[in-house]
């Protein structure tokens, strides 16, 4: 099967086209159809290529319409989710949530993802965040396209609010890059993910300073002069930054 082939997303994503092509030209409209658009859109998430998924989301609209069986929760989550983090619009945010049936509104996945939308809409990092964590893989898949600004803002908020520094450590747990259970797995330092944390702040302009005890502190005075957004490495030509620029060329040599 084309879900479990060792090759890279393209091959998968030509492959799967093909079948979709089949399908469409031999005009077959059944649970099989639905299948393979939600395998692709699936495989669409995890590579972060959102123009692919949402061709997939928008084909299983209409045949879940239909009254064509399929995982019609899951997909209706993951659209909610999507409109939170990647649409602008306001209007299409309120009809994907009006749009939603008593029986969407109380299932897990809908209700993580209205979750993430108050935490969004609040400005919420810690919250947003501590979602992140605990979400399953395909909604981490999404959130991680938010994740770059959710933590931007974040450090920007601290920079604002916190005076004179905040540990390094803290801000780690706090946006994600390690947990309490690899803190104490470190010996209370959380090397890897303080390490991370780290590279990212400097990478934004952070400044840092280590205080009498050896921790490692964000001076937020200073940072809040210095923060920016650093362009997004290995961008290419079909705007998603989240697909290495060697298997783009692969593609399209």
């Amino acid at each position: 099967m084309v879900q479990t082939s060792q090759k890279n997303y393209y091959y998968k994503c030509d492959q799967l086209k093909s079948i979709r092509q089949d399908l469409t030209v031999q005009r077959i409209q059944n649970e099989l159809t639905v299948k393979v658009y939600e395998t692709h859109a699936r495989l669409a998430l995890e590579a972060g290529d959102l123009p692919e998924f949402n061709q997939c989301q928008s084909q299983l609209k209409r045949l879940y319409a239909e009254g064509i069986k399929g995982c019609r929760m899951e997909f209706s989550a993951y659209n909610l989710l999507c409109v939170i983090l990647h649409s602008n619009n306001k209007r299409d945010l309120l009809s994907s949530m009006n749009s939603l049936s008593y029986e969407a509104k109380q299932d897990e996945a809908v209700k993580l993802a209205l979750a993430v939308r108050s935490a969004v809409s609040l400005g919420n990092y810690v919250l947003f965040f501590r979602l992140y964590k605990s979400a399953p893989s395909l909604f981490t898949c999404l959130m991680d396209l938010h994740v770059e600004k959710m933590r931007f803002e974040a450090i920007k908020c601290m920079s604002k609010s916190y005076r004179p520094t905040v540990p390094v450590v803290y801000i780690s747990q706090v946006l994600g890059f390690s947990n309490s259970a690899q803190t104490d797995a470190d010996d209370g330092k959380g090397t890897s993910g303080q390490e991370d944390c780290e590279e990212w702040l400097r990478a934004h302009g952070a400044v840092l300073a280590v205080d009498s005890y050896g921790e490692l502190q964000l001076d937020t005075k200073a940072s809040s002069l210095t923060l920016y957004m650093p362009e997004p490495e290995d961008a290419v030509a079909h705007g998603d930054a989240n697909l290495a620029v060697d298997d783009f060329l692969t593609r399209a040599s």
